[in-house]
C-alpha cells in the first residue's frame, strides 16, 4: 500500500468517527427537555457530510 492510500484510509475512518460522533450527539439532542431549542451545530448535516467523506475518501484508496 502506498502512503496515498494510507492517508485515505485515515481520512475515512475519521470521518466515519465524526460521523458517529454526530448521531451520537444528535440523539442527545432530541432527548433534551427542549429539543426544539436552537443549537449552535446541526448534526445531521455534519453526519450527512462525514459520511459522504468516509464514502469517498474509502472509494478512492480502494481504486488507487
Amino acid at each position: 500500500m502506498s502512503d496515498a492510500q494510507d492517508l485515505l484510509y485515515v481520512i475515512a475512518v475519521a470521518a466515519l468517527c465524526v460521523a458517529v460522533l454526530a448521531g451520537w450527539r444528535e440523539h442527545r439532542r432530541r432527548r433534551r427537555a427542549d429539543p426544539d431549542a436552537v443549537g449552535w451545530i446541526d448534526w445531521t448535516l455534519v453526519q450527512v457530510i462525514a459520511l459522504i467523506v468516509a464514502a469517498i475518501a474509502g472509494w478512492v484508496a480502494l481504486k488507487a
